[in-house]
């Protein structure tokens, strides 16, 4: 790694750090959204079947996909953030990696064409889904009308859905991972400590880890009910399915457990103590006192 490279993957606060940027966070905020929808609309539907009595009737996997409308949005509400999170992913290993390539490609017109994806990904695996039902997985006969996943397309998109998910969580995991372990070399290359960063990488890292985990058992079920290999019962998938919701509460202790200004901001507002907001730098620059006492951030050559 150059001399160029060490500097910018230390000095670029884009990277590893939380930023406000109001496109992008507004971007967010409605794939989060659409988290909540598609399991609300879920609970509707099944709501719905169950009161008028009508659960228990055998439906087709076709007639699931094509006459209900929660498959749709649970294929859209798990998949969308899913593929965002890889953009993200590789936006971090890219700048760590490659910085050079980094700076020169992904500029902001780049960043609006990934997120103009993320709809056609939305569309074409709409349309690979419903084409999945075309044939004779969609004359399968299943015994209810909760019309899941799993009941609702054919065993190859169902697989590459849940594999697909847990896949997204996994790389954000590892790109993590790559951004602490070069931050590790450069601070043993340099002697030198960069603030309290690594607790930010520790948290990301944290809230990756427990994603896969949390993550991963509902797929675990799906398969493994799709695949014959084993039976669950309502109470098991449900509690499955509420794991996003757990995940949030999980991210949400471990945000806390490791940035102090969240823990402020909660002190504010209960009224227990005031808050004293102090800048924060970047967990790939550091910030020392020069002699004559102004702040000074250093590059590494």
């Amino acid at each position: 790694m150059t001399n160029r490279h060490v500097e910018f993957a230390m000095t670029d606060n884009q990277m590893g750090d939380f930023k406000v940027d109001f496109g992008q966070t507004l971007f967010m905020c409605i794939l989060y959204v659409s988290i909540a929808i598609s399991y609300v609309l879920l609970g509707t539907g099944r709501g719905h079947q169950l009161l008028t009595g009508v659960m228990a009737v055998p439906i087709t996997v076709r007639a699931c996909f094509f006459t209900k409308y929660w498959p749709q949005s649970l294929i859209l509400g798990t998949q969308l953030p899913s593929i965002c999170t890889m953009f993200l992913s590789f936006e971090r290993i890219m700048a760590v990696v490659r910085p050079a390539a980094y700076k020169r490609c992904c500029t902001q017109n780049f960043k609006y064409m990934l997120s103009g994806m993320v709809p056609v990904w939305g569309v074409l695996t709409l349309l690979a889904a419903g084409a999945s039902v075309i044939g004779e997985d969609g004359d399968r006969v299943v015994g209810t009308r909760h019309c899941a996943i799993i009941t609702s397309t054919s065993r190859w998109y169902a697989t590459f859905h849940f594999i697909f998910i847990v896949l997204a969580y996994v790389i954000a995991f590892v790109s993590t991972l790559v951004v602490w372990a070069t931050r590790r070399v450069m601070t043993n290359l340099t002697k030198s400590k960069y603030g309290s960063q690594d607790d930010k990488l520790g948290m990301i890292l944290a809230m990756s880890g427990t994603s896969i985990i949390l993550l991963a058992s509902p797929a675990v079920v799906m398969l493994t009910i799709r695949w014959d290999i084993t039976e669950w019962g309502d109470i098991e998938v449900a509690v499955t399915y509420a794991m996003p919701g757990f995940l949030s509460v999980v991210n949400t202790i471990i945000a806390f457990r490791f940035r102090k200004e969240l823990r402020s901001q909660l002190f504010h507002l209960l009224g227990i103590k005031s808050v004293h907001h102090k800048p924060e730098q970047s967990m790939f620059t550091r910030t020392t006192l020069t002699t004559r006492r102004h702040t000074q951030v250093h590059h590494l050559t």
